[in-house]
């Protein structure tokens, strides 16, 4: 399982300022940050599979897929990838997982990292630096800029403990490698379930039967039909489930792509809404 083609101390460092570079660069609504990521593990590609023509293909495959999180958190996730990948490189089954805890980190660190980097530190920092401007105080600017560049370093050290930590974990469980690869898919699965159940809406509606007039009042009466609550019922988030597993099979066909499927989806729910099985 090691390789001996380890990374020399300046080109990790290089892989970090890569990222830190790459990270928004190219960011598109289809992948987000998948070719900024794909892009800095470029190098890492060709040192450990450029001889082999098909695990490289592999592994462009694997890091140019769907990728988001905070960027400064995903200094961590890339400085694991690296280390798995380099202790693995010689059978490859780094790639899977590396996949994976990609899959089943970027959502619970971009939480972490949003809320740290973007709204506790952006509130404070920011807003003591705007009054101060306000005031006229030059120091404003500067508390500002001093914060961007602990950040930066921030995000160095935060590279170094992913790569200690992704090489702990291979050398570590290097005898439950499958175990470990299929514990990350399943976690990753669980997240993306997660987002799916939380934020894909396919809210159902009541459907409306007429039974005729009330011959005592003259109205017309109705027997509902909660389709929502017996799909409830009979699992929790169903219909988001179905949907995202049919937009994901179409994904995969040579005619589709993302923004052909977002007409489609957005002419599916219309359809849908008029004929009234949506809310």
């Amino acid at each position: 399982m090691t390789n001996s083609k380890k990374f020399t101390k300046k080109e990790l460092r290089s892989l970090n300022l890569r990222w830190i570079w790459n990270s928004q660069i190219g960011w598109n609504y289809e992948r987000m940050q998948g070719l900024g990521y794909l892009t800095t593990m470029l190098p890492v590609i060709d040192k450990l599979y450029g001889d082999r023509p098909e695990l490289k293909q592999k592994a462009l495959r694997t890091h140019s897929v769907f990728f988001n999180t905070q960027p400064a958190m995903g200094d961590i996730i890339v400085g694991m990838n690296v280390a798995i990948e380099e202790q693995t490189a010689e059978s490859g089954t780094g790639l899977d997982v590396a996949a994976s805890i990609k899959t089943a980190l970027m959502g619970p660190f971009a939480g972490i990292g949003d809320t740290i980097f973007g709204m506790i530190a952006g509130a404070v920092f920011g807003s003591i630096a705007a009054t101060m401007a306000l005031e006229g105080n030059a120091l404003g600017i500067m508390i500002w800029e001093v914060w961007m560049v602990v950040v930066l370093f921030a995000r160095m050290k935060m590279f170094d403990m992913g790569y200690e930590q992704g090489v702990k974990l291979v050398t570590s469980l290097s005898g439950t490698m499958n175990a470990l690869t299929e514990a990350a898919s399943v976690l990753g699965l669980t997240v993306v379930g997660g987002m799916i159940a939380l934020n894909v809406k396919f809210p159902l509606a009541t459907l409306k039967m007429s039974l005729g007039v009330d011959p005592e009042t003259g109205e017309e009466m109705f027997n509902e039909f909660n389709l929502q609550k017996y799909a409830d019922s009979i699992m929790p988030a169903l219909f988001p489930a179905l949907f995202a597993a049919l937009c994901y099979w179409m994904l995969g066909k040579k005619w589709m792509n993302s923004n052909k499927l977002i007409l489609v989806v957005v002419l599916f729910a219309i359809v849908l809404a008029f004929f009234g099985v949506l809310a």
